[in-house]
């Protein structure tokens, strides 16, 4: 708690603390969202390769490759994590139904196992290489991939199953709110000589074109999704309507 109070003191500005609320608590909203519509319409919301790269970032970015010195962010990603584990639960207790080939769905389960531990692997040994201390390159590659996925899955479920409407607006903007969070406050982590501030002491990258392309092009595609959510919506709602006039011959 120490540690965590002095992260919020030291390490963070007041803007930078109201700019990772934003991002928590619509991140939360979303998750909590997804995690309602999943248990009532008893199947899983979030495209498989995305949830198994999920859970495998959460728990080696909260657990194994701890962010130095910003407590308050390790604290975050893991209640994301716990989060993440119930998402997971839903994906074994409904995934398999959701299967159409049948060697699928006889080894879903393994297949989830071993697509969580591929991922998790792929994940620890990225930072390693590029030195992605944070996990923020790898993180924003992920909420990319989910961006374009959930498009696929939209299309793939026309009956909106455990789609619900409010997530992709919360996803939107707690991407948003972290990628403005990110603009302002990582490149201030390093020094003078672009090596960063805290051990491990990683050179920065030459230039943040790649973090830039992906804080802008993320909350695009969140629109377009959007976008095509409710005209989903609006077409499922014509196909329901019943007529209230008189019949005719």
């Amino acid at each position: 708690m120490a540690a965590f109070l002095y992260s919020l003191e030291h390490d963070l500005s007041p803007t930078l603390l109201v700019i990772a609320g934003v991002m928590f608590l619509a991140w939360t909203a979303a998750y909590l969202q997804i995690v309602r519509q999943c248990h009532r319409d008893k199947t899983y919301g979030i495209p498989l390769v995305v949830i198994f790269f999920n859970i495998a970032w959460e728990f080696i970015f909260s657990f194994q490759l701890v962010a130095p010195g910003v407590p308050v962010l390790v604290w975050g990603n893991r209640l994301w994590f716990f989060a993440d584990v119930i998402i997971v639960s839903q994906v074994l207790m409904y995934g398999r139904n959701a299967q159409i080939h049948p060697w699928v769905k006889q080894h879903f389960h393994v297949i989830c196992g071993v697509g969580i531990l591929l991922c998790g692997l792929a994940l620890f040994f990225f930072s390693k290489y590029t030195g992605d201390v944070y996990g923020l390159a790898s993180s924003f590659m992920i909420n990319f991939a989910m961006s374009v996925l959930f498009i696929n899955l939209l299309f793939a479920r026309p009956d909106l199953r455990g789609l619900p409407a409010g997530a992709g607006w919360t996803k939107m903007i707690g991407t948003a709110a972290g990628a403005v969070f990110c603009y302002l406050w990582w490149p201030t982590q390093f020094d003078a000589n672009g090596v960063l501030i805290r051990p491990p002491y990683v050179m920065r990258a030459t230039d943040f074109r790649f973090l830039y392309f992906m804080f802008l092009t993320i909350p695009v595609i969140d629109c377009l999704y959007i976008y095509l959510y409710h005209q989903q919506r609006k077409a499922l709602a014509a196909k329901t309507a019943v007529p209230t006039g008189p019949a005719t011959v």
